[in-house]
């Protein structure tokens, strides 16, 4: 995965009034995608995007992994103004680690339609909660 920022932290400028809104809603689904599988680790998730097509604003707390399963170019809106650009390429994994709280949206600019799993670790364990095992 390529990741370009496109726009700064606090620059709002650039923003349409309804994704204004829907920050200032703060209405965020934890839903990643649509599920596929749970259990007390772990979620699986997957995204489907067709060209054009967006999924609104929505709330990750947990580290996850993505895996594309087709070339893609998503622009990604960051609740703290920041606009990243995403180019995928088929096969490419990546993962992220969730210190906060992250809100974003995901809108599909490319040609082709995404497809996205990603598997979300539910377990959130701070380095104190480890400690008693060393």
């Amino acid at each position: 995965m390529v990741l370009t920022k496109i726009n700064p932290i606090g620059n709002f400028d650039c923003w349409s009034p309804s994704w204004l809104r829907e920050i200032k809603n703060k209405n965020f689904s934890s839903n990643i995608g649509q599920p596929l599988f749970e259990n007390a680790e772990l979620k699986l998730w997957q995204i489907v995007l067709e060209p054009k097509e967006r999924l609104p604003f929505r709330r990750h707390l947990n580290a996850y992994s993505c895996n594309c399963l087709i070339d893609g170019l998503l622009l990604s809106r960051n609740a703290n103004g920041a606009i990243d650009l995403l180019r995928f390429e088929r096969g490419e994994t990546y993962f992220r680690e969730c210190k906060e709280e992250a809100i974003h949206d995901l809108e599909n600019v490319g040609e082709n339609t995404v497809k996205i799993t990603i598997v979300e670790d539910k377990l959130i364990l701070s380095e104190k909660s480890l400690s008693h095992l060393f």
